[in-house]
């Protein structure tokens, strides 16, 4: 009787308790800390800059990442932060992303521009502008992968 009894707990247990297999949303899957391995900067074709990261040269080094803050299911606030020996680190808000599912990630929007993919591991970064005045090109191309946790 004592084993029919916990049979029967078992599976009243078991019948009760249920999955709650939710689906994180696109902004929970992308928000998050990427060190940024690779930053480049062009005008007119004309690199003005470019690094694999971190970069080091003598006790100098150059570091940098990229901060996803959730703002709601489809819009992270992304911040760069550059890290460079014997300056105070430099924080710029490069603003409020867009996500849209790709099938295999989400593609990044500022308003109608595509700027780049995210997938929660990684984030790639590639936009253009053109000056309306002078008809100049300016990329910036970031790279940067979420460290494990």
């Amino acid at each position: 009787m004592k084993n029919l009894l916990i049979v029967f707990v078992f599976a009243l247990v078991a019948a009760c308790t249920t999955k709650n297999d939710v689906t994180p949303d696109a902004g929970s899957v992308v928000a998050g800390v990427y060190p940024l391995s690779y930053i480049r900067s062009d005008s007119a074709g004309v690199i003005l800059y470019e690094y694999d990261l971190p970069a080091s040269d003598g006790t100098n080094s150059l570091s940098g990442s990229l901060t996803a803050r959730r703002d709601s299911a489809s819009v992270v606030l992304l911040t760069q932060t550059i890290k460079l020996t014997g300056y105070s680190d430099q924080t710029s808000i490069l603003g409020s992303v867009n996500l849209r599912s790709n099938g295999s990630g989400y593609d990044m929007y500022f308003g109608t521009q595509k700027i780049g993919t995210a997938d929660g591991s990684s984030i790639n970064i590639d936009v253009q502008q053109t000056d309306s005045k002078t008809g100049i090109v300016y990329r910036d191309i970031m790279t940067a992968k979420k460290t494990a946790q």
